[in-house]
């Protein structure tokens, strides 16, 4: 979910990010013993256990980020690109204070204004704990698609998002879904030029797997409730399959103009 500052006024491109909401909805019926509530000797093991498989993480998702910048960097071009360079930080929380005191959910989430992703790495273990079917292929879809928003800001597509709400106002729920449609297009597009890190068709099959598991109407049904359209934040799995699939299969970031698409 992007966030970012026009004129002096704070404005959110989406709502809040669904996947955070999937993690609130869960921790109420599905809570876990932490490591203080386990004996010592069993503490400090898992506590260990949770070091390394959080050291994993971040370490994969450096990777991908990696990786992605790198493809990203050849299809705009370098000048372009590093004029506006995007950077990865891990928190241990993300706070609206490292986006200009914007309320900006558990992200993983970017910043225009200060063009960085923020990544916690333990709210990631807990999406993936508490979601089954992301695995470490949806987490670096994620920070993908963070980036994608990046892309986006090079591209105008920000200033264009904003036109169309002033013009259309009744529109920016639809308008604020197909921004974020667009940023699964560009991790597909990423995907389908990776050098490395998503070059395989498994890696890429892998990824395509995960978004039908984090679409609204999946988490919405996950967390024991029901499908309601009028809360989508990011589009159902469905739509977030097809628009990662349009990038991946076309290759470049023309084929993700989801703002004009007759149908999303």
């Amino acid at each position: 979910m992007p966030v970012y500052r026009r004129r002096g006024m704070a404005v959110c491109a989406a709502a809040a990010l669904t996947v955070a909401s999937a993690a609130a909805a869960f921790a109420g019926s599905n809570a876990e013993a932490t490591p203080a509530d386990l004996p010592g000797s069993t503490a400090a093991r898992v506590q260990i256990d949770v070091q390394v498989q959080g050291a994993r993480i971040k370490a994969m998702l450096s990777d991908a980020w990696a990786d992605a910048t790198a493809t990203w960097s050849n299809l705009l071009g370098e000048r372009i690109f590093q004029s506006d360079v995007p950077q990865l930080n891990f928190v241990p929380a993300v706070r609206a204070s490292h986006c200009y005191g914007l309320y900006i959910s558990a992200g993983p989430v970017y910043c225009s204004g200060n063009t960085t992703v923020f990544v916690s790495v333990t709210n990631m273990e807990d999406l993936a704990r508490r979601l089954p079917g992301v695995g470490d292929a949806g987490l670096a879809f994620l920070v993908a698609h963070e980036l994608g928003h990046h892309v986006q800001k090079i591209n105008g597509r920000f200033r264009t998002l904003a036109a169309l709400v002033r013009a259309t106002p009744y529109h920016q729920r639809e308008l604020a879904l197909r921004f974020e449609l667009e940023a699964d297009c560009l991790a597909g597009v990423w995907a389908s030029k990776s050098p490395k890190f998503a070059a395989s068709e498994g890696a890429r099959a892998a990824m395509i797997a995960s978004l039908d598991a984090i679409g609204d109407d999946r988490i919405q049904t996950a967390t024991g409730g029901k499908v309601d359209p009028s809360a989508y934040t990011h589009g159902t799995s469905a739509q977030r399959v097809r628009w990662f699939k349009e990038g991946l299969d076309r290759g470049n970031a023309e084929a993700c103009d989801v703002l004009s698409a007759n149908m999303f």
